[in-house]
Protein backbone atom coordinates (compact mmCIF):
# COMPACT_ATOMS: atom_id res chain seq x y z
CA UNK A 1 0.00 0.00 0.00
CA UNK A 2 1.30 3.26 -0.89
CA UNK A 3 2.93 5.76 1.74
CA UNK A 4 1.79 9.46 1.65
CA UNK A 5 3.69 11.88 2.94
CA UNK A 6 2.68 15.93 3.47
CA UNK A 7 4.84 18.59 4.68
CA UNK A 8 4.47 22.13 4.73
CA UNK A 9 7.27 24.22 3.07
CA UNK A 10 8.88 26.68 6.12
CA UNK A 11 8.01 29.78 3.84
CA UNK A 12 4.68 29.17 3.45
CA UNK A 13 4.94 28.62 -0.19
CA UNK A 14 1.30 28.30 -1.97
CA UNK A 15 3.00 25.69 -3.93
CA UNK A 16 2.78 22.24 -1.59
CA UNK A 17 5.24 19.79 -1.59
CA UNK A 18 3.96 15.95 -2.31
CA UNK A 19 5.74 12.72 -1.78
CA UNK A 20 4.10 9.33 -2.93
CA UNK A 21 6.33 5.97 -2.21
CA UNK A 22 5.39 3.23 -4.29
CA UNK A 23 7.88 0.32 -2.39
CA UNK A 24 9.25 -2.36 -4.74
CA UNK A 25 7.24 -5.36 -5.09
CA UNK A 26 3.86 -3.80 -4.92
CA UNK A 27 1.39 -3.47 -7.79
CA UNK A 28 0.43 -0.17 -7.58
CA UNK A 29 1.81 2.88 -9.53
CA UNK A 30 -0.43 6.23 -9.09
CA UNK A 31 -0.29 9.37 -9.03
CA UNK A 32 -2.25 11.41 -7.06
CA UNK A 33 -2.55 15.45 -7.28
CA UNK A 34 -3.21 16.84 -3.67
CA UNK A 35 -4.31 20.09 -3.44
CA UNK A 36 -2.34 21.52 -6.18
CA UNK A 37 -1.98 25.31 -6.98
CA UNK A 38 -0.86 25.85 -10.32
CA UNK A 39 1.85 29.01 -10.87
CA UNK A 40 2.60 31.06 -13.64
CA UNK A 41 5.83 28.86 -15.32
CA UNK A 42 8.24 32.00 -13.94
CA UNK A 43 6.98 32.01 -10.46
CA UNK A 44 6.96 28.07 -10.96
CA UNK A 45 10.90 27.66 -12.32
CA UNK A 46 11.12 30.16 -8.94
CA UNK A 47 10.06 27.90 -6.10
CA UNK A 48 11.13 24.56 -7.96
CA UNK A 49 14.38 25.33 -10.16
CA UNK A 50 16.41 22.00 -9.48
CA UNK A 51 14.28 20.40 -7.14
CA UNK A 52 13.69 16.39 -7.79
CA UNK A 53 10.46 15.49 -9.75
CA UNK A 54 10.48 11.81 -9.07
CA UNK A 55 13.15 9.41 -7.85
CA UNK A 56 12.96 6.03 -10.47
CA UNK A 57 14.63 3.47 -8.62
CA UNK A 58 18.15 4.85 -8.12
CA UNK A 59 17.55 7.75 -10.42
CA UNK A 60 15.94 10.91 -10.29
CA UNK A 61 14.08 13.29 -12.98
CA UNK A 62 14.67 16.48 -12.08
CA UNK A 63 12.32 19.38 -11.95
CA UNK A 64 14.28 21.33 -14.70
CA UNK A 65 13.34 18.12 -16.83
CA UNK A 66 10.12 18.15 -16.10
CA UNK A 67 9.45 21.72 -17.37
CA UNK A 68 11.62 20.97 -20.21
CA UNK A 69 9.20 18.94 -21.34
CA UNK A 70 6.32 20.77 -20.33
CA UNK A 71 7.30 23.99 -21.91
CA UNK A 72 5.78 23.97 -25.41
CA UNK A 73 2.42 22.07 -24.29
CA UNK A 74 2.01 24.96 -21.53
CA UNK A 75 2.48 27.67 -24.43
CA UNK A 76 0.25 25.84 -26.44
CA UNK A 77 -2.57 25.35 -23.87
CA UNK A 78 -2.35 29.31 -22.37
CA UNK A 79 -2.94 30.03 -25.53
CA UNK A 80 -6.05 28.41 -25.84
CA UNK A 81 -7.43 28.31 -22.45
CA UNK A 82 -7.72 30.54 -19.53
CA UNK A 83 -8.67 30.82 -15.64
CA UNK A 84 -9.70 27.05 -13.82
CA UNK A 85 -10.16 24.88 -17.48
CA UNK A 86 -6.46 26.17 -17.99
CA UNK A 87 -5.23 25.17 -14.62
CA UNK A 88 -7.08 22.03 -15.08
CA UNK A 89 -5.49 20.94 -18.11
CA UNK A 90 -2.07 21.90 -16.76
CA UNK A 91 -2.31 19.81 -13.92
CA UNK A 92 -3.36 16.96 -16.11
CA UNK A 93 -0.45 17.78 -18.78
CA UNK A 94 2.09 17.84 -15.35
CA UNK A 95 1.50 14.48 -14.65
CA UNK A 96 0.79 13.55 -18.44
CA UNK A 97 4.44 14.52 -19.27
CA UNK A 98 5.66 13.39 -15.69
CA UNK A 99 4.04 9.55 -16.22
CA UNK A 100 6.17 9.27 -19.42
CA UNK A 101 9.41 10.50 -18.33
CA UNK A 102 8.94 7.66 -15.55
CA UNK A 103 8.44 5.05 -18.12
CA UNK A 104 11.12 5.87 -20.33
CA UNK A 105 13.67 5.96 -17.27
CA UNK A 106 12.24 2.88 -16.48
CA UNK A 107 12.86 1.35 -20.17
CA UNK A 108 16.65 2.77 -20.50
CA UNK A 109 17.56 1.33 -16.95
CA UNK A 110 15.79 -2.02 -18.53
CA UNK A 111 17.90 -2.14 -21.68
CA UNK A 112 21.09 -1.44 -19.76
CA UNK A 113 19.94 -4.17 -16.97
CA UNK A 114 20.22 -6.32 -19.71
CA UNK A 115 23.29 -5.06 -21.07
CA UNK A 116 21.87 -3.64 -24.10
CA UNK A 117 24.19 -0.91 -25.61
CA UNK A 118 25.00 1.59 -28.64
CA UNK A 119 27.55 1.90 -30.46
CA UNK A 120 29.38 5.34 -31.61
CA UNK A 121 28.54 3.66 -34.99
CA UNK A 122 24.67 3.26 -34.45
CA UNK A 123 24.80 7.63 -33.29
CA UNK A 124 26.61 8.11 -36.08
CA UNK A 125 24.43 6.72 -39.10
CA UNK A 126 21.42 8.25 -36.85
CA UNK A 127 22.73 11.47 -36.69
CA UNK A 128 23.37 11.25 -40.32
CA UNK A 129 19.63 10.46 -41.27
CA UNK A 130 18.51 13.30 -39.46
CA UNK A 131 20.61 15.44 -41.77
CA UNK A 132 19.43 13.97 -44.65
CA UNK A 133 15.80 14.57 -43.44
CA UNK A 134 16.57 18.59 -43.26
CA UNK A 135 17.61 19.00 -39.31
CA UNK A 136 21.41 19.46 -38.11
CA UNK A 137 21.76 16.26 -35.88
CA UNK A 138 24.35 18.03 -34.00
CA UNK A 139 22.71 21.22 -33.08
CA UNK A 140 19.48 20.07 -32.70
CA UNK A 141 19.59 16.77 -30.79
CA UNK A 142 22.99 16.52 -28.33
CA UNK A 143 25.13 12.78 -28.73
CA UNK A 144 23.78 11.32 -25.68
CA UNK A 145 19.83 12.22 -26.55
CA UNK A 146 20.31 10.59 -30.03
CA UNK A 147 21.81 7.64 -28.08
CA UNK A 148 19.22 7.59 -25.09
CA UNK A 149 16.67 7.17 -27.88
CA UNK A 150 18.35 4.83 -30.12
CA UNK A 151 18.77 2.48 -26.34
CA UNK A 152 14.83 2.91 -26.01
CA UNK A 153 14.11 1.79 -29.78
CA UNK A 154 16.21 -1.21 -29.21
CA UNK A 155 15.05 -2.92 -26.02
CA UNK A 156 11.25 -1.97 -26.88
CA UNK A 157 12.53 -4.20 -30.03
CA UNK A 158 14.04 -6.58 -27.89
CA UNK A 159 10.92 -7.05 -25.55
CA UNK A 160 8.01 -5.59 -27.52
CA UNK A 161 8.56 -6.03 -31.59
CA UNK A 162 10.61 -9.40 -31.89
CA UNK A 163 7.45 -10.98 -30.40
CA UNK A 164 5.09 -9.76 -32.47
CA UNK A 165 3.48 -12.02 -35.34
CA UNK A 166 0.60 -12.02 -37.92
CA UNK A 167 -0.19 -14.04 -40.08
CA UNK A 168 -2.37 -14.09 -43.55
CA UNK A 169 -5.51 -16.01 -41.87
CA UNK A 170 -5.24 -12.93 -38.88
CA UNK A 171 -5.45 -10.08 -41.70
CA UNK A 172 -8.33 -12.24 -43.80
CA UNK A 173 -10.18 -12.29 -40.31
CA UNK A 174 -9.44 -8.39 -39.57
CA UNK A 175 -10.55 -7.53 -42.94
CA UNK A 176 -14.21 -9.59 -42.87
CA UNK A 177 -14.98 -8.63 -39.40
CA UNK A 178 -13.99 -4.75 -39.66
CA UNK A 179 -14.62 -3.68 -42.88
CA UNK A 180 -15.65 0.29 -41.53
CA UNK A 181 -12.22 1.62 -41.57
CA UNK A 182 -11.31 0.60 -44.81
CA UNK A 183 -14.59 1.13 -46.77
CA UNK A 184 -14.64 3.36 -50.21
CA UNK A 185 -17.44 6.15 -49.11
CA UNK A 186 -20.64 6.19 -51.28
CA UNK A 187 -20.05 7.93 -54.44
CA UNK A 188 -23.18 10.18 -56.14
CA UNK A 189 -23.03 10.67 -59.69
CA UNK A 190 -23.95 14.10 -60.14
CA UNK A 191 -24.86 17.06 -63.04
CA UNK A 192 -24.99 20.47 -62.26
CA UNK A 193 -26.09 23.78 -63.92
CA UNK A 194 -24.47 26.48 -61.90
CA UNK A 195 -24.92 30.19 -62.34
CA UNK A 196 -21.48 31.50 -61.66
CA UNK A 197 -21.21 34.79 -59.49
CA UNK A 198 -18.90 36.30 -56.97
CA UNK A 199 -19.95 36.23 -53.79
CA UNK A 200 -20.93 39.74 -51.93
CA UNK A 201 -22.75 41.16 -55.14
CA UNK A 202 -26.47 41.01 -55.59
CA UNK A 203 -27.58 37.81 -57.47
CA UNK A 204 -31.15 38.43 -57.55
CA UNK A 205 -31.40 38.49 -61.70
CA UNK A 206 -29.35 35.19 -61.13
CA UNK A 207 -31.67 33.87 -58.69
CA UNK A 208 -34.61 34.78 -60.74
CA UNK A 209 -32.77 33.15 -63.99
CA UNK A 210 -32.27 29.86 -61.90
CA UNK A 211 -35.82 30.16 -60.81
CA UNK A 212 -36.80 29.78 -64.34
CA UNK A 213 -34.57 27.48 -65.33
CA UNK A 214 -35.93 25.46 -62.07
CA UNK A 215 -39.54 25.30 -63.62
CA UNK A 216 -38.13 23.80 -67.30
CA UNK A 217 -36.53 21.03 -65.47
CA UNK A 218 -39.58 20.51 -63.11
CA UNK A 219 -42.00 20.54 -66.57
CA UNK A 220 -40.36 18.11 -68.46
CA UNK A 221 -36.59 19.66 -69.94
CA UNK A 222 -33.94 17.95 -70.48
CA UNK A 223 -31.36 18.75 -67.39
CA UNK A 224 -28.32 18.23 -69.87
CA UNK A 225 -29.90 20.27 -72.42
CA UNK A 226 -30.47 23.10 -69.83
CA UNK A 227 -26.82 22.71 -68.14
CA UNK A 228 -25.35 22.91 -71.70
CA UNK A 229 -27.53 26.31 -72.71
CA UNK A 230 -26.73 27.61 -69.30
CA UNK A 231 -24.57 26.42 -67.12
CA UNK A 232 -21.08 28.50 -66.19
CA UNK A 233 -19.37 25.26 -64.98
CA UNK A 234 -16.43 23.81 -67.36
CA UNK A 235 -18.80 20.55 -67.18
CA UNK A 236 -21.48 22.32 -69.06
CA UNK A 237 -19.86 20.75 -72.29
CA UNK A 238 -21.01 16.91 -70.86
CA UNK A 239 -24.16 18.43 -70.04
CA UNK A 240 -23.74 19.12 -66.54
CA UNK A 241 -22.17 15.81 -65.81
CA UNK A 242 -19.51 16.04 -62.52
CA UNK A 243 -19.13 12.34 -62.84
CA UNK A 244 -19.27 10.03 -59.80
CA UNK A 245 -17.59 12.18 -56.84
CA UNK A 246 -17.78 11.27 -52.82
CA UNK A 247 -19.24 14.22 -50.54
CA UNK A 248 -15.80 15.26 -48.92
CA UNK A 249 -15.55 16.46 -52.39
CA UNK A 250 -18.09 18.87 -52.47
CA UNK A 251 -18.67 22.42 -50.66
CA UNK A 252 -20.61 21.61 -47.52
CA UNK A 253 -23.70 23.18 -48.58
CA UNK A 254 -24.23 20.68 -51.33
CA UNK A 255 -22.55 18.23 -49.52
CA UNK A 256 -25.91 18.15 -47.50
CA UNK A 257 -28.23 18.62 -50.08
CA UNK A 258 -27.11 15.57 -51.61
CA UNK A 259 -27.14 13.24 -48.89
CA UNK A 260 -30.87 14.42 -48.55
CA UNK A 261 -31.39 13.38 -52.26
CA UNK A 262 -32.87 10.13 -53.72
CA UNK A 263 -32.02 9.10 -57.45
CA UNK A 264 -33.73 10.98 -60.04
CA UNK A 265 -34.55 14.26 -57.23
CA UNK A 266 -33.56 17.82 -58.71
CA UNK A 267 -32.60 20.16 -56.30
CA UNK A 268 -33.95 23.70 -55.72
CA UNK A 269 -31.59 26.35 -56.50
CA UNK A 270 -28.42 26.48 -53.57
CA UNK A 271 -26.72 29.63 -53.11
CA UNK A 272 -22.78 29.32 -52.36
CA UNK A 273 -19.67 31.26 -52.88
CA UNK A 274 -19.81 30.07 -56.12
CA UNK A 275 -22.50 31.00 -57.22
CA UNK A 276 -26.37 29.33 -57.64
CA UNK A 277 -26.57 25.38 -58.28
CA UNK A 278 -29.29 23.14 -59.42
CA UNK A 279 -28.39 19.54 -59.23
CA UNK A 280 -29.59 16.27 -60.16
CA UNK A 281 -29.22 12.74 -58.61
CA UNK A 282 -28.68 10.09 -61.09
CA UNK A 283 -26.70 7.40 -59.61
CA UNK A 284 -25.52 6.19 -56.24
CA UNK A 285 -22.76 3.77 -55.78
CA UNK A 286 -22.77 2.04 -52.35
CA UNK A 287 -19.82 2.34 -50.03
CA UNK A 288 -17.54 -0.61 -50.58
CA UNK A 289 -14.55 -2.33 -49.44
CA UNK A 290 -11.64 -2.79 -51.42
CA UNK A 291 -10.36 -6.12 -52.32
CA UNK A 292 -7.99 -7.55 -49.91
CA UNK A 293 -4.56 -7.62 -51.54
CA UNK A 294 -5.08 -3.53 -51.85
CA UNK A 295 -5.18 -3.29 -48.20
CA UNK A 296 -3.49 -6.09 -46.58
CA UNK A 297 -0.55 -4.14 -45.94
CA UNK A 298 -2.19 -1.49 -44.26
CA UNK A 299 -4.01 -4.23 -42.23
CA UNK A 300 -1.58 -6.06 -40.88
CA UNK A 301 -0.02 -2.48 -39.78
CA UNK A 302 -2.63 -2.10 -38.01
CA UNK A 303 -2.18 -5.37 -36.82
CA UNK A 304 0.76 -4.90 -35.47
CA UNK A 305 0.03 -1.74 -34.19
CA UNK A 306 -2.49 -3.30 -31.77
CA UNK A 307 -0.42 -6.48 -30.83
CA UNK A 308 2.55 -3.58 -30.01
CA UNK A 309 0.61 -2.17 -27.73
CA UNK A 310 -0.54 -5.00 -25.57
CA UNK A 311 2.60 -6.13 -25.17
CA UNK A 312 4.25 -3.34 -24.43
CA UNK A 313 1.39 -2.31 -21.84
CA UNK A 314 1.94 -5.51 -20.30
CA UNK A 315 5.88 -5.20 -20.31
CA UNK A 316 5.72 -1.74 -19.05
CA UNK A 317 3.11 -2.77 -16.35
CA UNK A 318 5.72 -5.40 -15.16
CA UNK A 319 8.45 -2.98 -14.83
CA UNK A 320 6.18 -0.82 -12.76
CA UNK A 321 5.57 -3.70 -10.18
CA UNK A 322 8.71 -3.98 -9.40
CA UNK A 323 10.16 -0.62 -9.58
CA UNK A 324 10.72 1.85 -7.07
CA UNK A 325 8.95 5.06 -7.70
CA UNK A 326 8.56 8.09 -4.99
CA UNK A 327 6.79 11.21 -6.68
CA UNK A 328 9.18 14.34 -4.37
CA UNK A 329 6.52 17.37 -5.31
Amino acid sequence: MCEHDKQEDNNNSPTQRRTAQIPRGRGVWIILAWGLVVLPMSAWAQELTDGIAAIVNSEVITVSELQAELEDETIRLQARFDGKDLTQRLVRKEYEVLNNLIARKLQIQEAKAKGLFITDAEVERAKSLINQRGANGVEVYSQEAIREELLLRKVQDFEVRRHVMVSKEEMRRHYQDFPEPFMKPARYHLRQILLAGPPGIDDSPSLSKAQDIYKELQDGASFSELAARYSDGPEAVRGGDLGAIAQTELLPTLAGVVAAMNPGDISQPIQTSLGIHILTLNAVDPPQAPPFKAIQEEIKNTLIQEKSKKIYDTWLAGLKEKAYIEIKF
